[in-house]
């Protein structure tokens, strides 16, 4: 047999009959409320427009010419910083010729496919491109502000890029007519371990060297301090 339920109406009205009968004891009523009157000062809330603190600001700079200056001295910064980059921190001058092999082989953190999806490399694999391609220059690391070693660089008698780990490319390719990259943030001496210049880097089989190769400036006419 099914059981029945009571109809909404009916379920309304059962609710309003328990509610009735609760103690209202504790809930005072308009007629008794008090007046506490006002404790203190008080103000409108008012909110200022940030957009339009922001506006009449900057409307204030430039008409006293400060927001000219500003943008004088970051156009200048930018123009500093490009002519001469931060130097890679912790280089110093070779003092011995000291030579290493280098693995420049990688493991592949994730899987490498062609844009339709075909595996060309799998995660974890270990990979070194010497094995399929040939280092078409070496890479001579020098510290642009030592004429000696850019003297050095410049003799070298095989194709080369040079990189900077400090000093002023721009003037440097000026001067001699020549690329010269510079390493910002330190990106490839940290990835080859490098502490003292000049350095070469050169293919050697499917491994690279490293040479660390001193040079002697005191001699040099146009040394750089």
């Amino acid at each position: 047999m099914r059981r029945a339920f009571p109809t909404v109406p009916a379920v309304a009205m059962l609710l309003a009959a328990t509610l009735a009968t609760l103690p209202v004891a504790g809930i005072p009523s308009a007629a008794s409320a008090k007046d506490l009157g006002v404790r203190g000062a008080t103000w409108p809330v008012v909110e200022p427009d940030l957009l339009e603190e922001i506006e009449t600001r900057l409307l204030e700079m430039q008409r006293s010419g400060v927001l000219a200056r500003f943008e004088a001295e970051a156009r200048e910064r930018a123009r500093s910083r490009f002519e001469e980059p931060e130097p890679v921190p912790g280089i110093a001058p070779a003092t011995r010729e000291r030579s290493r092999p280098f693995d420049p082989a990688i493991t592949v953190a994730q899987d490498i496919r062609t844009p339709e999806g075909i595996l060309i490399v799998a995660a974890g694999t270990r990979v070194n491109p010497l094995e399929r391609i040939v280092l078409s220059r070496d890479l001579l690391f020098v510290d642009g502000r030592r004429a000696a070693e850019i003297a050095w660089a410049l003799d070298h008698d095989r194709p080369a890029k040079i990189v900077l780990l400090a000093g002023r490319p721009l003037d440097l390719m000026r001067k001699h007519r020549r690329p010269f990259f510079f390493d910002s943030g330190g990106w490839l001496a940290a990835r080859f371990g490098l502490r003292f210049t000049p350095a070469l880097v050169e293919q050697d089989g499917t491994r690279l060297r490293i040479t660390e190769i001193p040079v002697d400036d005191r001699d040099d006419p146009e040394r750089e301090e």
